[in-house]
């Protein structure tokens, strides 16, 4: 970032580099969330085969009576093991969050760092910054006619504009 043409070209790409890492991160996540997701709609078919299997294999009204706590305690554990792989997403997610805003802090100093030697230096803009400028100045100094400026004026700002370029 010390040469003198990236320093504003820095601070352009700087919030599309930030924005880019943050839908990356939040695309890994919503990945992850799926897999997860994916996991327990497996595990609960798993679990539909393994119900009907023992249903069919009830030879009397005893066995059947034990089904339903089997089928609870299989459902509980499910679930716990699915909240536990929801929460271990949510811990990676926060963990990742913290380090994207630590390398944007990081980022945004560095940035901030390179303008301020680029200020200390007395060397002019560059050529292309400076064709960028006069650009917006002429566009900024240019007024439509019939727009209640004086017409003198606005054709000398014009002629200015044109024979600047």
């Amino acid at each position: 970032m010390a040469d003198q043409t990236n320093v504003p070209l820095d601070f352009l790409t700087f919030n599309y580099e930030v924005g880019l890492r943050a839908l990356t991160l939040l695309q890994e996540s919503r990945q992850r969330f799926l897999e997860v997701q994916l996991d327990a709609i497996r595990k609960d078919i798993k679990t539909s085969h393994e119900a009907s299997a023992q249903l069919a294999k009830a030879s009397d009204f005893a066995a059947l009576a034990t089904l339903p706590a089997a089928f609870l305690r299989n459902a509980a554990e499910q679930c716990a093991e699915t909240m536990q792989a929801w929460m271990s997403l949510a811990i990676h997610n926060q963990s990742a969050m913290v380090e994207q805003m630590r390398e944007t802090g990081e980022s945004w100093q560095r940035c901030q760092a390179a303008t301020l030697q680029q200020a200390g230096n007395a060397s002019p803009l560059s050529a292309p910054m400076q064709d960028i400028f006069e650009k917006f100045r002429q566009a900024a100094a240019w007024t439509p006619a019939g727009s209640g400026a004086d017409d003198s004026t606005a054709a000398t700002t014009r002629k200015r504009a044109v024979h600047a370029s």
